[in-house]
């Protein structure tokens, strides 16, 4: 019976000890999934894996304060970590990871009529532009999500504005690239048309 005891016992103790050797070497959050993780797909995604990352990591460590920034002016400043930041940092984090795996990841939908007029300028200047523009237009997307998921948090309101000053100048500047090359396909195509021996039709 001694001998039982002492066997159930030594196998429980086994037990637990495996599960906290195994708990040591399993992340818990997708941020601590991140570090490990790599850019995938073309130049758009690269760049887009890059910006939700630094996203993610601009919070410092989930439980963590962190001071790094991200908006145009370089003004966000975070000092103190609360449950709704770390689940944030971690949407952001989960989004990189979904690129690294080749998924595709679609801008935040829009939840009112201002953020559907925007999210429709966006996605048009993306259709257009993210293979001519790729840097460019991942910023653009990333500083429109920024917005979109730093204001359903209370305490990130003043970040998610300059979310949103940072997209009005991202999204105008892709658009203005855009509108550049359609104008440039437009003339050199008239020039063809209208070029010595250009078929015309009868």
């Amino acid at each position: 019976m001694a001998k039982k005891t002492a066997s159930r016992a030594f196998l429980v103790i086994a037990m637990v000890a495996a599960g906290l050797v195994m708990a040591g070497c399993v992340n818990f959050s997708a941020v601590d999934d991140l570090k490990e993780a790599k850019p995938a797909g073309g130049p758009f995604s690269v760049a887009l894996f890059e910006d939700y990352a630094f996203l993610a990591r601009s919070f410092g460590e989930v439980g963590a304060a962190g001071y790094t920034t991200f908006d145009q002016q370089g003004s966000i400043s975070l000092a103190s970590m609360n449950n709704d930041v770390a689940n944030l940092a971690n949407e952001y984090a989960a989004k990189a990871l979904a690129l690294s795996r080749g998924e595709v990841v679609d801008p935040e939908s829009s939840l009112d009529l201002a953020s559907h007029g925007l999210r429709d300028r966006l996605v048009r200047a993306l259709t257009l532009g993210r293979d001519s523009y790729p840097r460019d237009a991942a910023r653009a997307q990333a500083d429109y999500d920024c917005w979109m998921l730093d204001k359903t948090v209370p305490s990130l309101a003043a970040a998610a504005q300059q979310c949103r000053h940072s997209l009005d100048a991202s999204l105008s500047r892709l658009e203005s690239e855009v509108l550049t090359t359609q104008n440039q396909t437009t003339a050199s195509a008239a020039t063809s048309a209208q070029a010595p021996g250009a078929s015309t039709s009868q």
